[in-house]
């Protein structure tokens, strides 16, 4: 994907987080992550990360940009030090100096995946497509039992709904950069 930090608060995004957390700003939080830690795992890594050096675990939505195409939350946490400092500590996929971060007091971590939350920023069917798929495959990916464990296995379904959204991935690059 082509998502990214939004660089600017725009109407748009502010709309999207007030549709989230009502009348909660997000704000942009240092990234700092720690070596040798899995790759967006940070339900994992913030309790032992707190358990060794104290502070405490906030919940909210990394929000992220695919500029003309969508905007979308993703549950998270990050740490707040004894200090009061929020600090991004888990590793992405993507690297990233800062995320934007809407605090979401509402919301914890039970053990069950969360579905990140998207929205089309144009009138692109394809675009209300893809995020239909993305929300059947994290469906698909959840059920019942799935929903607590790390590796899933890829069904004949999940796969193809994949390959539908590779598909649609390469047009919205092709058409929106």
């Amino acid at each position: 994907m082509q998502t990214r930090t939004p660089h600017v608060l725009k109407p748009s995004i502010l709309q999207f987080c007030n549709s989230i957390v009502p009348n909660q700003q997000p704000f942009y939080i240092p990234v700092k992550t720690l070596l040798n830690q899995p790759i967006n795992e940070c339900f994992a890594i913030l309790p032992k990360h707190i358990a060794t050096h104290g502070g405490e675990q906030i919940f909210g939505w990394i929000i992220w940009e695919w500029p003309k195409v969508m905007i979308e939350a993703e549950f998270h946490t990050v740490w707040r030090t004894e200090d009061g400092i929020l600090i991004d500590i888990t590793p992405k996929i993507i690297s990233v100096n800062q995320i934007l971060f809407l605090p979401d007091i509402s919301r914890k971590y039970e053990g069950r995946q969360i579905d990140n939350i998207r929205k089309p920023l144009t009138g692109d069917k394809r675009i209300r497509r893809f995020c239909q798929l993305s929300h059947e495959i994290f469906l698909a990916l959840n059920e019942g039992d799935l929903a607590y464990k790390c590796e899933v296995p890829i069904t004949p379904r999940i796969q193809k709904i994949k390959d539908e959204m590779t598909q649609l991935h390469l047009t919205f690059i092709q058409k929106y950069g």
